[in-house]
This record gives C-alpha cells, structure tokens and sequence, in this order.
C-alpha cells in the first residue's frame, strides 16, 4: 500500500508542475494511457496483482490530475465572456483578506445568465464593511489576472490557484442583497464586538476563526521574524491540541460514570467532536481541513483497532490529501506542514527521545513535567536542524534564537491561550474570559518583540552554505547513532562504564540497522545535491563577467547591473499609500540575492520610477543617488546627472548621454539617459525619453546593443530615426500587462519589428536577465517562457499569451 500511495504522490506532484504545452500534448497522453492500461491488464493477468495496482494508481492520478488543472483553465478562460461587460452580478464574500483603507475578499461570482459559481480575488472600493456570509449584487472591473514574475519572488498566479481563484476584478459599486450569517459567522460577528479595537484583536481572531485580516503588517511581520507564524495559522499543531483538551473533558466525564460503562470511545468522540468544531470555526481552511481529515482516519483506524507505523500513517494521509483535491500540491502551506511532520518522524527515527536516559534510567522517571519539557527541546532541536533548509527555502531567513522563542511561547499558547479562546467562543464570553484572552495575548505581543531583532536574512549562497552545514550535522548525528548500534553488543566494559555516566544511550530504543541505512543514504544523496548546487551557483558566478536584470515592477521601470555582489540601480519603480514595488519586489530580490546597492541613479523624478527611491536609500544608506533635478530622497543630496558626466564603475564605463542641465523637478524630457560600455556591448537605458528629446539627442547616440524602450512602449516615444539610429538587436521594454495605456503601443512594435529587434518585456516574460559572459557570449533568459509551469503561462485577462496556448 506503500508503494502505491508513494506512486500517487509522485505522479500527481509530476503533472501539477509540467509546461503547459505538455498538458496540452492530448496525443502523447492518451498513448500513454493506453500503453500503462494494457500493461496493468497483463500485469494483473500474470497474477503481478502490486504491479497492477501501481498501474491503476498511475492512471487514475495522471488523468485526475489533468482533470483538475484542465477544469481550473477553462473556468479562467470563461471569466472574461461571462465577467466582461458591466451587468450586475451576484457576490457571495467567502472569506475577507484585508480591511482598512481598502477591502479585499475572496467570493463566489455568478451571472443571471450562467448558473455556475466562479471564485474571484475581489479588490472592494465602495466603503460598505464586508462580513463572510454577506451576499451582494454589484458591478465588477475585471482586472488581469496575472502575476509580477521575478526569480524567487512571491508566485501570485500559483497562490491563486492553488487557492482555485479563476479570476480577478473591482467592485466598483454594490447593493447588500442578504446578510444572513451562519452559526461560524454569527461567533465571530459576537467576538468582533466583545473585543472592538484592542491591539491583540487580530491576534484572537486569528486563533479563533482563522480570520487574519485584523492583524496589522507589523504583526504579521512579528510572527514572521521570530520564527513563530506557525502559530497563527490554525493547522495540525491546534487541531491537535484541542483534540488533547475535548480527550481530557470525556475522561472527566467518565468519571460520573459507573465503572463498566467506561470505555475508551467516549474520550475519543469528544475529542474529535470539538477537533471538528474548531476547524468550523476556522471555516474549514485548507491547512485546518487537512488536519480534520487525517484526525478523522486515525480515529476509524483506532475504532477498527487497526494498527499502522507513523510512516504508513504518513503516506496515507498525504496520498487522501492529493486524491480529495490534486490542486494542493501548489499551496505553500501544504509543503510547510508536510515537511515539518517528515522532520519530526525523521527525527524520531533518528534519535528518539526514549534513547536517552539519566544516571542509567528513563528520562519519564523524572517526572510529567521535566519529561514534557524535555520533549519540547528535544523537538525543537529536530526541527532547527531538519526544518532550518525548508524554511530558508520559504521565507530565505530564519530567527538565530527561534528554539528558546518556540520554547516558551509554545506551551503559552497551547495550555492558556487556545484553551481560554475556546472557552470564551463556547461560553459567549462567559466570566468575561475574552478579558482574560486579551490580557494574555497583548503579553505574548509584547514579550515576543523583542526577539524580532534576532531575525536574519540568507543570501541564496549564504542558504546553501546553511543547508549544506545541517545536513553535515544530521550525517554526523546519523552516523554516531549506527555507530552505537552496530557495536552496541561489544565492549561490554566501556557500555559498563557508560551507563554509570549521568546521560548515556538506551541502545536497545535506536533505529534498526536497515532503516539507519536508509537515513544515512538519504543525507548522502542531500548532501551531494546540495554541493552541485553550490558548485553550479559559484560557476555560474564566475563565468558572468557582468549582468543587466530588469526586474517585473508591473508599470514603472526598475533595472539592476549587476558586478559579483554589487550593483548599480537605475529607477526604483512606483510607490503608493502604504507601500512601494521597493518593498514588493526589489528589496527582497536584492537581498535574496546578496547584492549590496553602490548607487542609484533616477531618470526623472515621476512616481513609476522613483518611488521606491525613498526606501531603498534608508536601506542601502551609503548608496550614491544620481538624478536629473534637485529633489532630494531620504535626505541624500543627489549628484547630478546630466550631459557629459562619465563614470569608471568596476570593469563598465557608464556615460550619461542627457539632460544637457539639471532642473528643479525632471519630467519625461529631462530623462537621465546612460550609456553602458563593457568594450564588448553597449547598453542604452532612456527611462521616459520622449520623442522630441530623442530628436534632439540624435547626433550624440551611437550604435547599441541593446535598449530599453522609453515611457514603457508608448507611441510618444521610440521614433524611427531613433531606432534607426541606434540600430540595436534586443528591445526590452518594462510595463505592467493589461495595463490601462495599453503599452506596449502597437505602433511601437511595429516599428521594433521592422528594425527586427529581438523584443523582450516583463509584462509577458517577467523578470529578464541578461548575462555578459567572460567568453563574450550574451546569455539572456525570462522568468516566463515556453518551458515555464502552466499556473505562471496565464498573463491576460482570461486568455493564454499566445493563441497556440489554449487549452483543447
């Protein structure tokens, strides 16, 4: 049965992540549908009955699978004939995301023409306060739904499918039809006003409904820096949990019954009756349903008196997962959880707590409590060491202190906050427990930020290195442990005289040979992945003398050079109320990265390119900033850039090509234009250059490269005398898709294809990187491309790129 679940994962993870155009390939899927169906029927002729049902098992995963996805794209696909024009249409609010000075939500969209519900991600501007349950009729804007896409950035596409949103939009005015709240929504609306506007009400609510729209940024930032989000996500751990506290209260039941009525079943129904109404309460999200349904197979297991190993257990419950609903294999929250269950039995398998003894003796003689924190330590140790690698994956930084954090702050929330929001939900704030809730969250809150600070930020080298550095201490640990094992019958002396030493081993608790084998194997296959992964990352360094990236900032224009760890910023992208594309997409690119910022140069002072400016110098403070007016940014005063200014930065020779002087607040035609010389390519970058300063600038530029399309590809700029001029061979252009200029302009395509310029832009490729290598070879590649997984192929409002992608 092993086998076959482990076969059912792996072909259903194979297909969520294929291209496109291989989910598209129906012939080479029936054929090889075909192919396995004729050889599970010869298997099972033969008698091979497990080979058979790996067969089934491949066959029915592919094609569900493909099912999935194909029922998710043509759903996309119909939003924009059924969504476009500004009919009203009915809005069920399923779940709100953010409320402030704007409403987000995800809902239930459906026209009177077409009975089936689509689910949106909805963007609400009128200012009526949204509550889940609520039903409205209104009109919607739809928007595109696509994502910025840059290396190792938040996959926003993948996010919403995975949460199966087909479509995105604005409410631009909406009439309330019904408000008529369940008995989920009538709890939270009663806990909303017992605890108003405290600073810890986001927090309660969190761990009550699993409603995170409360929480300031700077909170979740809090949970995110000290290593502890997992606590307000309501998941396995709280599940768990409160399946523990609904056990305790059946056997205090049992305890006003006779003798002979006492049977295990009563502590079991409990539990798991409050386990399930908790995850009613957190509106049975995906990470919550995924407890409840593996809660729900270890009790028919325990009533069947079935016995399974951890392991068994383990792959069951991922197999059901996947069966009930394929499309989780692209949710982020479903990788965390399942690895951080594999870690801990890894772990236990490992080194169990039970292999340790104190002065000869078990470490439970010591007591309930040492015992238990113990425990908690020696989880805490597992999951640093195994757990480190995938957080870094994740959030590319971890919390130096994260296990004395989880330490204290576990068992807090576990034995006093959890239980008394329980309570109080029950109870309708019975004794005024939500005082009681508020008092111990706004401790928590505050004990717990002063640990922010030892929040650390990775590289991607810096988290190879980390990766690599915890696989080498799990071998070791590994190998000690076989090494105990496999001589554990010899040298009775020295075991002698270990087991009078205060802690000593319990050899007879460690792990089979056979499956210590398995492990050590395991780490040895890591380990030397992770080194072609160092290897092939410092090669790849090496072999790039230099590179130009222009990262995806949606409409505006931000591009980074880049020399070994260090880089020149041209443009910063667009900031708004409450945020910046600095924030969003550069800041952490360039930290992810390990880049440190030497200089900043604007082209002009507009908002989609200077934006970020502010931010990033409070960064990078010892950044030079070069612009074309006097504006100042942060307080840095701004070197000038202007006509005839040329600078020596490492191996490039950057010459500033315009204005001819500098002004109080540059605008389009007061764009700062650079010329970029390695001796071997030249670069042109014109920000918003218009077409009259294009003119006017003619005789000063050379034949390029290379260049960046001005103002985005809008017709006022990029005129023919200036391609012409500049007789460049690649085009890259920087603008947002389904923007509401339409830029790229059509005419100005026209006119780079009559130059027959290679034409790049990060609203259709994302992020794109060019290489200068040291062979003199130029290597360019996109975020999205041909070969890219299907979620992130999607980059119109309901429509592939290209018409050869539409799905048959």
């Amino acid at each position: 049965m092993e086998r076959i679940c482990l076969v059912l994962i792996v072909v259903c993870l194979s297909i969520m992540y294929l291209p496109l155009t291989w989910l598209q390939a129906s012939d080479w899927q029936l054929g090889l549908i075909i192919v396995l169906s004729v050889c599970t029927v010869v298997c099972w002729w033969k008698k091979k009955t497990q080979l058979a049902l790996i067969g089934v098992a491949i066959v029915i995963s592919g094609v569900w699978s493909v099912i999935n996805i194909k029922g998710l794209v043509i759903q996309t696909q119909q939003v924009p004939v059924y969504f476009a024009n500004t009919k009203p249409v009915i809005i069920k609010i399923e779940k709100v995301l953010h409320q402030g000075d704007y409403q987000t939500a995800i809902a239930l969209l459906q026209t009177a023409e077409v009975a089936e519900q689509y689910r949106f991600y909805l963007t609400w501007l009128p200012k009526q306060p949204l509550q889940s349950g609520q039903i409205w009729q209104g009109e919607i804007k739809l928007k595109p739904f696509t994502s910025r896409l840059n290396q190792g950035g938040f996959q926003r596409q993948k996010w919403f499918y995975a949460n199966r949103i087909v479509g995105t939009a604005n409410v631009k005015q909406a009439r309330l039809l019904s408000d008529q709240p369940n008995l989920r929504q009538y709890l939270l609306r009663f806990a909303q006003r017992q605890l108003k506007e405290q600073p810890s009400t986001g927090l309660l609510l969190a761990l009550g409904f699993a409603e995170k729209y409360y929480l300031t940024q700077e909170q979740l930032k809090l949970f995110q820096q000290t290593g502890t989000a997992h606590l307000i996500a309501i998941s396995g751990l709280h599940i768990g949990l409160v399946f523990f506290f609904g056990l305790l209260v059946g056997r205090g039941i049992q305890y006003l019954l006779p003798t002979r009525k006492i049977t295990p079943i009563l502590p079991l129904l409990c539990g798991g009756v409050l386990a399930i109404f908790y995850s009613y309460l957190a509106d049975f999200s995906i990470p919550t349903t995924r407890a409840a349904i593996g809660l729900i197979l270890l009790l028919l297991l325990r009533f069947r008196r079935c016995h399974l190993t951890w392991w068994q257990l383990y792959l069951r419950c991922l197999a059901l997962f996947i069966i009930f609903d394929p499309i989780i294999l692209l949710s982020d929250s479903f990788w965390l959880s399942a690895s951080a269950v594999f870690c801990l039995l890894v772990w236990n398998e490992l080194l169990p707590l039970s292999v340790w003894q104190w002065r000869g003796k078990p470490l439970s003689q010591l007591g309930k409590v040492p015992y238990y924190l113990l425990g908690l330590l020696h989880i805490q140790i597992g999951l640093s060491l195994l757990f480190t690698p995938i957080t870094l994956l994740f959030f590319h930084g971890i919390n130096l202190q994260n296990i004395l954090i989880n330490l204290w702050i576990v068992p807090l929330f576990s034995l006093l906050l959890i239980p008394c929001i329980l309570l109080s939900i029950i109870t309708f704030n019975g004794l005024g427990s939500w005082q009681w809730c508020v008092t111990i969250a706004t401790k928590s809150l505050e004990w717990l930020m002063p640990w922010q600070t030892t929040w650390r930020e990775f590289s991607l080298s810096e988290s190879l290195w980390m990766r690599l550095i915890c696989l080498c201490m799990v071998l070791i640990i590994g190998w000690y442990v076989y090494y105990q094992k496999r001589y554990s019958n010899k040298n009775s002396v020295l075991l002698a005289q270990l087991q009078t030493q205060i802690i000593s081993f319990n050899r007879e608790q460690l792990p089979d040979i056979k499956r210590l084998h398995y492990l050590i194997i395991s780490v040895i296959v890591g380990l030397i992945w992770q080194l072609m992964l160092l290897g092939h990352h410092y090669y790849q360094h090496w072999q790039t003398r230099w590179s130009l990236e222009m990262l995806d900032v949606g409409q505006g224009l931000s591009v980074l050079i880049r020399q070994g760890d260090k880089g020149v910023l041209y443009d910063t992208g667009a900031s708004w109320q409450g945020g910046s594309m600095a924030e969003l997409e550069i800041l952490p690119y360039l930290q992810r990265q390990g880049i440190k910022l030497e200089k900043i140069i604007l082209s002009h002072d507009d908002n989609d390119h200077s934006g970020g400016a502010t931010k990033l110098l409070m960064h990078y403070p010892k950044a030079e900033l070069y612009t074309p007016s006097q504006v100042t940014y942060a307080n840095h005063s701004p070197l000038p850039c202007m006509r005839g200014k040329e600078m020596q930065w490492r191996t490039l020779r950057i010459s500033m090509l315009a204005p001819e002087q500098i002004v109080a607040q540059a605008r389009n035609q007061h764009t700062c234009v650079l010329l970029i010389e390695d001796g071997q390519y030249q670069v042109l970058l014109t920000g918003d250059l218009d077409r009259k300063s294009e003119l006017r600038y003619l005789s000063l530029l050379p034949k390029v490269d290379i260049v960046q399309i001005a103002h985005h590809g809008s017709k006022t700029s990029t005129s023919q005398p200036f391609l012409q001029q500049i007789d460049a061979k690649i085009a890259l252009i920087s603008s947002g898709l389904g923007n509401r200029w339409r830029f790229p302009h059509s005419e100005v395509l026209e006119r780079l294809a009559m130059q027959k310029m290679q034409i790049l832009n990060t609203g259709w490729d994302g992020q794109i990187r060019l290489r200068f290598m040291r062979n003199n070879e130029l290597i360019i590649t996109t975020e999205r491309h041909q070969s890219t997984v299907w979620f992130n192929q999607l980059d119109e409002v309901g429509g592939w790129r290209n018409s050869r992608l539409k799905v048959e």
